[in-house]
């Protein structure tokens, strides 16, 4: 983008700390000390729970912890904040340590926000209502910090959104700068256990926010310089995570810890620059049709590019570019169909369980997804989503 084609913009820059590398997880202490924080609620999922580094976590923070909520599901819902909610307030927890992937990090988000703002959580979220009207909620109270330390490539650890599902299978999604993790510890070793399958299917949700915050309605020239970055690190940190999954330990902890700093960096595009119908459509499938999120991420990206392809065929330029293809727009999208194949990710939905019946209600849903508002091209009713469902299907 050439920034003297731009009006103004704005550019947001939080106050966290990142730390990255095999072995910052023993820094945790003594970051909690710089934190202030005396009594931190440790939140993760199952898998991660029963994992080697959170019994090292709980060995090292023995006696300092306010306690643990484990066991969350892959896409947390309301039930699942307010009883977070509750833990917190029972053992009088000053902040969270978040260990795991998106849902582990969103639910830790949605809970301060309702400890500081108040309950019920829905009324704090953003609407968009089509073809344009969007309003995002002001949060103003302070927030309890959260320390991340991430086990996929979903990059929740950097961003100030979230999304929550609601008993009706909607996704409420949440905005707030004062959400984003005080301090992230990106460590390959938080990372042993994952299935590369999960890191895989997850880095291509992290592609997308690259993608799709090179095209964004908000985008902004230092957005786009992240995203460039971000695609060039992410395919050969991917590559690499599926090559030395059965290698050397050397070797697969270099290429997660690769994979870690590439999808950090996405997240920093979508913390400025939005994500649009890709990510909409994506949080429908996930909410209510069941899919985890990089699943939906790996199947859909393609077809999304499709949709915005007339629109958008100068940044799908640069992103095919930085993919290590020639400055094309329809490059980019077979450089994913490559990456797709390569990385033996879902490549269409039929084959991911979904039950597709659900379809027309997930396209109706997804039109009121902000995703949407900050998307290039309008989509001028569920029909439109639907045709990029069957075509994905």
């Amino acid at each position: 983008m050439d920034a003297s084609q731009l009006g103004p913009f704005a550019y947001h820059s939080g106050r966290s700390l990142l730390r990255a590398g095999e072995g910052v997880l023993e820094s945790l202490p003594a970051e909690l000390e710089a934190l202030g924080l005396r009594r931190p609620l440790l939140v993760a999922g199952g898998a991660a729970a029963r994992s080697a580094v959170a019994q090292a976590l709980r060995s090292r923070l023995a006696g300092r912890m306010a306690g643990e909520f484990n066991d969350l599901p892959q896409h947390s819902s309301v039930a699942t904040v307010e009883a977070l909610v509750a833990q917190v307030q029972a053992g009088a927890a000053d902040g969270f340590i978040a260990l795991g992937g998106g849902s582990v990090s969103d639910s830790a988000k949605a809970a301060a926000i309702v400890l500081a703002e108040g309950a019920p959580l829905a009324q704090h979220a953003n609407r968009f209502t089509p073809p344009d009207q969007y309003v995002q909620r002001v949060l103003p109270q302070p927030k309890r910090p959260i320390v991340a330390i991430p086990t996929t490539l979903s990059a929740a650890e950097v961003t100030p959104g979230l999304g929550i599902r609601d008993e009706h299978g909607h996704k409420l999604l949440f905005w707030d700068l004062q959400l984003v993790p005080r301090l992230t510890l990106l460590d390959p070793v938080a990372c042993d256990e994952v299935p590369a399958s999960v890191l895989l299917t997850t880095g291509m949700n992290a592609l997308a926010h690259c993608i799709e915050g090179l095209y964004s309605r908000v985008r902004n020239p230092i957005s786009d310089g992240l995203a460039l970055q971000g695609l060039r690190l992410l395919a050969p940190a991917l590559r690499a995570v599926a090559a030395t999954d059965a290698g050397a330990p050397s070797a697969r902890r270099r290429a997660r810890l690769d994979a870690l700093v590439a999808a950090h960096v996405s997240g920093l595009v979508i913390s400025n620059a939005r994500v649009g119908i890709h990510h909409g459509v994506c949080h429908l499938l996930g909410s209510f049709g069941g899919l985890p999120h990089g699943v939906a991420n790996s199947v859909l990206l393609p077809h999304a590019l499709r949709f915005n392809l007339e629109v958008a065929a100068a940044p799908l330029a640069l992103a095919a570019q930085a993919l290590g293809e020639a400055p094309r727009a329809e490059a980019a999208i077979s450089a994913v169909e490559c990456l797709q194949a390569e990385l033996g990710v879902p490549r269409r939905l039929r084959d991911t369980g979904l039950d597709r019946t659900l379809l027309p209600q997930i396209a109706d849903l997804a039109m009121g997804d902000r995703g949407l508002y900050f998307n290039p091209r309008r989509a001028a009713g569920p029909h439109e989503v639907l045709a990029l469902l069957e075509a994905a299907w």
